[in-house]
């Protein structure tokens, strides 16, 4: 579809935020920092970007600015990979991930309005689903690139490149966005995925339904949302410190890049496949086997850890982890879709959305703190706990299960 040409302007920001996601981390390592000052950062990050999410949702939902509001993240990105390329000391990092995580919050809650304004009714749907697969590849491509580059250049070097990568995005979307002046009603729109690749930080690929404290009356609802605050508290666990653990291990910056690569596409390449799973045995069975999945793989993580230490059999098991989170972030998705009233979608996601930033936040700040002083094996084994006793809440969870259009969550 023409009109949804402008897809394709937010290629090289995607492209730059996820070759950015590994050198960040590898940044922070290399001026000195361990797995405690990148759980910081990764922690900070998120705290801004979750509540910068709502000021810039309000504020485009206000005054209707939103091709200024998406310049703004584009802009946001692009100064600050250029002041990462030049930052020497961690303090600077902090700094700068803090600016960061304020601009680029500008684009997300943004993006989905000037989609569906920029969009037929009709094909809400396709046009969600087709710029999520688009951005959702661009993020791998970016990290594809960040290993094969790093044999070339140095962190900050790339970082530089990212930095006119995404600038990119700036200079087309100034020329070809439009000012999509329209009132909406966030609350009025279904659930659509907003993600299918693993992050760390809370970086959504769009946002529709603004983080916010809304604890159901439905019981059964309310233990899902615990559920989930355990569920992404578990994955930030497991996800947060990988980075500076192979680095601990002796990996080179390449092959950090290049564990990030193996999950981030084994994410990408299982996205479809359990939304099929899901609607023939159902959401919460799936969810179980991707959590099940999961702790076995974070089970056989640490065993190698504790009695090999090698790195490719860890870089493996970490990759192999991106398989489960499709059969984690759909279900997800298709429960509260599933349990959530019509007129009443946009405030039950706006409620699973702060449980899911919270749960980040959460793993992002412990991580590193455990890891610096207890070791890997044990975040592992904090993480497979968690994950454990979301598995047994989750049977106070269980509804009949309704056959629903799951293309209309997933694309």
């Amino acid at each position: 579809m023409k009109s949804q040409n402008f897809f394709y302007i937010f290629i090289p920001f995607k492209i730059a935020q996820g070759c950015s996601s590994v050198l960040i981390p590898l940044l922070i390592v290399d001026l000195g920092g361990r797995a405690k000052e990148v759980g910081l950062v990764m922690g900070l990050y998120t705290v801004f970007s979750m509540f910068g999410t709502i000021f810039w949702g309000k504020i485009s939902d206000k005054f209707k600015k939103r091709k200024t509001c998406i310049l703004i993240g584009f802009s946001g990105t692009f100064l600050s990979y250029l002041f990462l390329s030049m930052a020497t000391t961690l303090s600077q990092v902090i700094l700068i991930q803090i600016f960061f995580g304020v601009f680029i919050a500008a684009e997300i809650p943004v993006t989905t309005v000037y989609i569906l304004r920029s969009t037929n009714k009709f094909y809400w749907d396709e046009a969600i689903g087709r710029f999520n697969k688009i951005t959702g590849w661009a993020w791998v491509i970016g990290l594809g690139l960040g290993s094969i580059a790093l044999f070339f250049v140095s962190i900050p070097d790339l970082f530089l490149m990212n930095s006119f990568i995404a600038a990119i995005s700036l200079v087309l979307g100034q020329k070809y966005l439009k000012q999509k002046p329209i009132y909406i009603n966030r609350s009025t729109f279904r659930i659509y995925l907003t993600q299918i690749v693993e992050k760390a930080r809370y970086i959504p690929n769009y946002l529709i339904h603004l983080p916010a404290i809304r604890i159901s009356e439905n019981k059964k609802v309310k233990a899902f949302l615990i559920s989930s605050f355990l569920i992404f508290t578990a994955s930030s666990l497991l996800m947060t410190p990988i980075v500076p653990y192979l680095k601990f291990l002796g990996a080179t910056s390449s092959l950090c890049f290049v564990a990030s690569f193996i999950h981030s596409s084994a994410s990408a390449l299982m996205y479809q496949k359990a939304g099929r799973h899901i609607y023939k045995k159902g959401t919460l069975r799936i969810l179980r086997y991707g959590l099940i999945g999961r702790i076995l793989l974070a089970f056989l993580m640490s065993i190698v850890i504790i009695y090999h230490g090698s790195i490719i059999p860890v870089i493996l098991m970490y990759g192999l982890l991106g398989i489960t989170w499709s059969y984690i972030i759909i279900p997800s998705f298709s429960y509260m879709s599933k349990t959530s009233r019509k007129d009443r979608e946009g405030g039950a996601f706006g409620s699973f959305n702060f449980f899911y930033s919270f749960g980040l936040l959460t793993g992002n700040f412990l991580s590193g703190f455990i890891v610096d002083y207890w070791g890997y094996p044990i975040d592992i084994f904090l993480a497979i706990i968690l994950l454990s006793i979301a598995i047994l809440n989750l049977k106070k969870s269980r509804i009949k299960e309704k056959k629903i259009d799951l293309k209309k969550i997933y694309g």
